[in-house]
């Protein structure tokens, strides 16, 4: 099981949102790519890199960030914000990235899912981020959607894409800890591989996940944890590989 430090980058910089609400921004660093050293100094494997810029405009903004990292670090770095079209997508396998994140074009267009997983290579991970309801949000989250998570869930399936992550928007940013019950239910239905963001606070929710991980727990997205000291990431990091 992988633990995955989060950098989310609004205008250039690292921040944590509260339950995705932009106008609830906190800026913890000024250059991403410090940031990124410090996790992988720690014994980070992978980055979870979240365009918020690109998510909110529609296109991908803070790319050359996700390159900077990529060239000066021996790092896998996940991706997303605003890849909604071939062009954006061609742009991100450009540089290189290992994880390419579709969320809204996938919530508007699951059809597109298919072509996009065959020009990225298998690369292409879907991100579903939901609300207390299990409603299915877009557009950085400023969108709900006609969408349920584990009716969508299913029919993710079908386009060839086998790994989610799935987003517990109201947990985010919270420290709340993780909903096991909604995690458990998810992969009991959809029978895909899953990475968990949203609400991971402590080194109990690791121990919570690690103790599903057969199920279907391929990794654990932590941000605000490791930005407010909650969770060290070298501990979280052994208990999840042991």
């Amino acid at each position: 099981m992988e633990i995955i430090p989060a950098i989310d980058i609004i205008g250039g910089a690292c921040v944590r949102l509260y339950k995705g609400d932009y106008d609830k921004k906190v800026k913890y660093f000024d250059d991403p790519v410090e940031v990124a050293k410090r996790w992988l100094d720690c014994g980070a494997k992978w980055i979870h890199l979240i365009d918020l810029d690109g998510a909110k405009e529609g296109y991908p903004k803070n790319l050359n960030i996700a390159l900077k990292i990529k060239e000066k670090f021996n790092v896998f770095i996940e991706y997303g914000g605003g890849i909604r079209n071939v062009n954006s997508l061609i742009d991100v396998m450009k540089t290189g990235i290992d994880r390419i994140i579709i969320g809204t074009k996938a919530i508007e267009d699951l059809s597109s899912l298919k072509e996009f997983y065959a020009i990225s290579k298998g690369r292409i991970i879907v991100s579903l981020d939901f609300g207390e309801d299990g409603i299915v949000f877009k557009e950085g989250w400023f969108s709900g959607s006609d969408l349920n998570l584990f009716d969508f869930g299913k029919k993710i399936k079908s386009s060839g894409v086998r790994e989610v992550i799935i987003t517990d928007i109201s947990r985010d940013g919270t420290l709340e800890g993780v909903n096991i019950d909604v995690i458990v239910k998810f992969l009991q239905e959809t029978n895909l591989e899953i990475y968990v963001a949203g609400g991971v606070s402590s080194i109990n929710d690791i121990k919570k996940l690690k103790e599903i991980e057969k199920l279907g727990v391929n990794g654990i997205i932590i941000g605000k944890a490791l930005y407010e000291e909650k969770i060290n990431l070298r501990e979280a990091i052994e208990i999840a590989s042991n």
